[in-house]
C-alpha cells in the first residue's frame, strides 16, 4: 500500500485507493439494497463529521420571497449546522440515495428572495444596508473560494464563501440568474484564518431548483462593511446542473476522527445528502475499489489478504470475506462478480509490499465471492492499475511492457467468458512522466488518468501527516477513437492548455496549488447533462491552508463521442468529508438498487430501471416516486424517460422543442448539454 498511509501514525506504508470500474452503456446488474442499509434514504446516515476549522454561525433571517411577481413573507431558518464545523451535507440531495431528479419542468417561474429589510440577519440599519448595496472600491478583496466558472451539481451543501482581507462586520451577497435572485445582508464567520460566510441552505437549495442548466449562469457578488467603510463588490459566475450526483462516494483516510475509526486505514462513505460514515474500519485497510452497481467493495488488509465486502448488507463492514492475497487496486466487473488484480511486476503504491502470502506478481482474475483464480483471460501479466469500461466490453491499464510502464493499453473484453482480446497501445508518456490510474467516462468514449513522475504512481504521502507538495500528478484525458491525449486543464487549475504551458493558474495562491491532483474516478452515470469526476488534490481550500481533500468537477458530455477539447470545469470542494484528515481516492459508485414498490427519485434508483411518479408531483423539481410501473397492463410502445432504463438512444423519449435529444449512456437515458 502507498506511502500515504501511516505517515501520521507509524510511518508504515499502505496503498491508496484502487483502480476501478464504472457502469456501462449496458447498465450493470444490481441487487436490491437491504432495507436497513445505511446507504438507503437521503439523510445523513453515519457518524457526525469531525472537528473542522470552519466554525459556521447560523444566520436566522426573515426573508421576503417573490415568485412570479407575487411576494409573500416567510420566515426561514438556516440549516442545522455541524456543531464542530460545516453544515452536514454530502453527495446528492436530501431526496434519497441515488438522488437524480426527474426531468425538470421547462418553464421555471422566477423566484426572488430579499433578506435586506428591517429584520435582516446582520441587524443593520437601512442606511448601512444601502451603503453595502451601492458598494465601493474593491481594495484588496478577492475571491478564494468558490472558483469562477465552477459547475455544481444540485443538492450539495451551500459552498463556504471565502475571500481575502480582514473579517468584516457585515457583508452583502447578491446572486442572480435567469429565474432566481437573492439579496442578503449577513454576518460573516470570525474565523482566525480569514473571513468566511455560508449561505442559508434554503437559499442555495432554491437556487438549485431554479437553475436552467448550462445556459444559465449565476452571478455571485459580495461587498463588505467594516467601520463604516464599504469594499466591493467582487464577483464571479457559476452554474448549477439540473440534477444531483447519483450514488455514494467512498474514500480512504488514515487519521479519521469519527467514533470507531481505527488508528490506521479506514474506508469511509459519503451517501446521498449525508456526511462521512465508516464503512470498513479494522486493522490497516485501504486500496479500495467499488463495483459500479454499488454492491461490492474490495479493500486490502495490510500484510494479510484482500477482502470483499457486501454493500447490500445493513452493516457492510461485517461482511468481509478473504478473496486472495491481493485485492489492492482490483478492477471489479461492473456487477462486482469478478476482479482483476493489478500486476506488481513493478511497485504500484506499495501493493506488492502489503499483499498476503502467496500473492502473484502477474495481473490475475479472481472470483469476488470465493477468491478462486480464473485462468486463461488473455490479460498481459504486466497490466498495472486496470479498469473495466462502463459496460464491461473494454479494459484499460498501464502496461509494464510498454517502455517500462510509460503507456496505456486498451483491450476488448468479454465478461461472459472472462476473456480479453484485440490489444492496442493507446497513449505514451515521455520519461520521467508515466500514465496512472485510468478510469473510463460513462459513455466509454474516453479515459481520464493522471500523468505523474511518482516512482510508484502514488502521492508519496503528500498532504498526510503534515507533508505538503508531492510528486507531479496532472489530470489528463485520452480520446479512445483518436488516441489523442489532452490535459483536463480547467479542473487542474488552468483556464486553458496555453495557460498550463505557461504555468499561469487561476488558483488564488499560485503555483503552490497546481500539479498535485491524484486518483481520478468518475460517477458511473450522467447527471444534469454532465459526467462527474472526483479526485483528491493538495491545494488550498479557500483560506484554510493547504490540505489533501476531495474535489469534484463537471465534465461536458460530447454528443459525438469525441473528446479532443478540454471538457472539464473548475473544481468544487466535496462537502460531507472530514476536514484536515488527508482524504484521498474518492471512488464514485451507484447505491445498490431498490425493489419495486420502494421509494425512488429516478429510474436509476430502481432494479427495474423505472420510477413512477404520482400525477400530483408533476410540477416538483425533485419528486419522490415508487420503483416499478403502475398497476395494469404493460404499456405499449412507451419511450424511456430521462434516467430510465434504455438499450439504445432511440429508446429515449423525444426531446421537447428546442432541447437536445437524450442519449442512452450507461444503460439510462441521459441529458446532453451543448456547451
Amino acid at each position: 500500500m502507498s506511502q500515504e498511509a501511516f505517515i501520521a501514525v507509524t510511518l508504515l506504508s499502505m496503498c491508496l485507493g484502487g483502480a476501478a470500474c464504472s457502469s456501462g452503456v449496458a447498465a450493470p446488474q444490481r441487487r436490491p439494497l437491504a432495507p436497513a442499509s445505511a446507504a438507503a434514504g437521503g439523510g445523513a446516515s453515519g457518524g457526525a463529521a469531525s472537528s473542522s476549522p470552519l466554525d459556521v454561525a447560523a444566520n436566522t433571517p426573515t426573508m421576503t420571497i417573490s415568485s412570479g411577481g407575487a411576494g409573500t413573507a416567510a420566515s426561514a431558518a438556516s440549516p442545522a449546522m455541524n456543531t464542530a464545523g460545516v453544515a452536514a451535507a454530502g453527495v446528492g440531495g436530501a431526496s434519497g440515495a441515488g438522488g437524480a431528479a426527474a426531468p425538470v419542468q421547462s418553464a421555471v417561474e422566477p423566484v426572488s428572495i430579499d433578506m435586506t429589510g428591517a429584520n435582516n440577519p446582520a441587524g443593520l440599519a437601512p442606511v448601512d444596508v444601502q451603503k453595502l448595496v451601492v458598494g465601493g472600491p474593491k481594495g484588496s478583496l478577492r475571491w478564494l473560494y468558490p472558483y469562477d466558472g465552477t459547475v455544481f451539481p444540485r443538492g450539495l451543501l451551500a459552498p463556504v464563501l471565502m475571500w481575502d482581507g480582514p473579517v468584516p462586520e457585515s457583508v452583502y451577497v447578491h446572486i442572480k440568474s435567469q429565474a432566481f435572485e437573492y439579496k442578503g445582508v449577513l454576518k460573516p464567520v470570525a474565523n482566525v484564518k480569514g473571513p468566511q460566510l455560508i449561505l442559508p441552505q434554503e437559499v442555495w437549495a432554491a437556487a438549485g431548483k431554479q437553475t436552467r442548466g448550462a445556459s444559465d449562469s449565476f452571478l455571485l457578488e459580495l461587498s463588505t462593511l467594516s467601520k463604516g467603510l464599504v469594499a466591493g463588490p467582487i464577483s464571479l459566475k457559476f452554474q448549477i446542473a439540473q440534477a444531483t450526483v447519483k450514488g455514494s462516494i467512498y474514500y480512504n483516510t488514515y487519521s479519521s476522527r469519527l467514533p470507531g475509526a481505527v488508528g490506521g486505514g479506514n474506508v469511509l462513505r459519503i451517501a446521498a445528502g449525508g456526511t462521512a460514515e465508516l464503512v470498513v474500519s479494522k486493522q490497516c485497510n485501504g486500496c479500495h475499489s467499488v463495483s459500479a452497481n454499488g454492491e461490492r467493495m474490495l479493500s486490502q488488509i495490510s500484510g494479510v489478504a484482500g477482502n470483499a465486502f457486501d454493500l447490500t448488507s445493513a452493516v457492510p463492514g461485517d461482511t468481509g470475506v478473504a478473496v486472495g492475497a491481493r485485492s489492492s487496486f482490483g478492477a471489479l466487473y461492473p456487477d462486482g462478480s469478478r476482479y482483476l488484480s493489478t500486476s506488481v511486476e513493478i511497485e504500484v503504491a506499495r501493493a506488492r509490499g502489503t499483499q498476503g502470502g502467496g500473492g502473484k506478481n502477474a495481473a490475475t482474475l479472481y472470483d469476488t465471492a470465493t477468491g478462486a483464480e480464473i485462468p486463461g483471460t488473455g490479460v498481459p501479466t504486466g497490466a498495472l492499475m486496470p479498469t473495466f469500461s462502463p459496460d464491461g466490453t473494454q479494459l484499460v491499464f498501464n502496461d509494464n511492457a510498454l517502455d517500462k510502464a510509460h503507456g496505456l493499453a486498451l483491450m476488448s473484453y468479454d465478461t461472459a467468458n472472462d476473456l480479453a482480446s484485440n490489444y492496442r497501445a493507446l497513449t505514451h508518456e515521455t520519461a520521467p512522466l508515466r500514465p496512472a490510474w485510468p478510469f473510463f467516462l460513462p459513455d466509454g468514449k474516453a479515459i481520464v488518468y493522471v500523468r505523474t513522475d511518482s516512482l510508484d504512481f502514488s502521492g508519496n504521502g503528500a498532504g498526510i501527516g503534515g507533508r505538503v507538495g508531492g510528486p507531479i500528478s496532472d489530470l489528463q484525458l485520452v480520446d479512445i477513437a483518436s488516441g489523442q491525449s489532452i490535459a483536463l486543464a480547467r479542473a487542474g487549475g488552468f483556464a486553458s492548455q496555453a495557460d498550463a504551458d505557461r504555468g499561469r493558474t487561476y488558483l488564488p495562491f499560485g503555483t503552490e496549488e497546481v500539479h498535485h491532483n491524484f486518483f481520478p474516478t468518475v460517477s458511473p452515470v450522467a447527471a444534469g447533462g454532465y459526467f462527474w469526476m472526483f479526485f483528491d488534490a493538495v491545494r488550498y481550500y479557500g483560506n484554510q491552508g493547504v490540505q489533501r481533500q476531495l474535489w469534484g468537477a463537471a465534465i461536458d458530455i460530447r454528443a459525438d463521442g469525441k473528446y479532443t477539447i478540454d471538457p472539464s470545469h473548475p473544481a468544487f470542494y466535496l462537502p460531507g468529508q472530514e476536514f484536515g484528515t488527508g482524504n484521498h481516492r474518492a471512488f464514485a459508485a451507484l447505491d445498490p438498487c431498490k425493489k419495486d414498490s420502494d421509494k425512488c427519485t429516478s429510474g436509476i434508483d430502481c432494479c427495474g430501471g423505472v420510477c413512477t411518479f404520482p400525477d400530483s408531483t408533476a410540477e416538483l423539481v425533485e419528486p419522490v416516486g415508487t420503483c416499478g410501473r403502475p398497476p395494469g397492463p404493460p404499456p405499449v410502445n412507451t419511450c424511456a424517460k430521462r434516467d430510465e432504463r434504455c438499450k439504445v438512444a432511440s429508446d429515449c423519449c423525444p426531446p421537447a422543442a428546442g432541447e437536445q435529444p437524450d442519449s442512452c449512456i450507461a444503460g439510462f437515458c441521459a441529458q446532453i448539454t451543448l456547451n
